[in-house]
């Protein structure tokens, strides 16, 4: 992980998570990516309103078991004009579980594209400092 990444939430793997090879079901990781990159792209943009549009290939690298502690990492920001993409990484046990790049586009209340204004919305400290310090 380079130093331009922030931990953004962390999960716990319970045993309604497991699939039946014992291993967290990919579904249920999908699903904590998706809310926990959501989280990120709202705290970053300000928006009130992003959906997801994308996410890069993702390849499940580890397998993560009962009791072990997913932790959700977010960095490497671009931005768009209404959108923010962001690479998002799973780790657990010291391993990476995966890795992808997300991208969330900003809707307004008729669920059209809606122009970010960056301009308007001061830098957090995630974004200054790629850290969160």
């Amino acid at each position: 992980m380079d130093n331009k990444t922030v931990k953004v939430a962390s999960r716990l793997c319970m045993t309604k998570d497991l699939g039946v090879s014992g291993n967290l079901f990919g579904g249920n990781l999908m699903a904590w990516l998706d809310e926990v990159a959501a989280i990120f792209a709202i705290q970053i943009t300000g928006e009130d309103n992003m959906v997801t549009m994308h996410y890069s290939a993702m390849t499940f690298k580890h397998p993560v078991k009962e009791r072990d502690i997913v932790d959700f990492y977010c960095g490497r920001i671009r931005r768009g004009s209404t959108s923010i993409t962001f690479e998002i990484m799973g780790q657990c046990c010291g391993k990476t579980v995966f890795c992808a790049d997300a991208v969330f586009v900003a809707i307004d209340r008729d669920g059209k594209k809606k122009k970010i204004e960056w301009d308007s919305k001061p830098l957090t400290n995630r974004e200054e400092n790629g850290n969160g310090q």
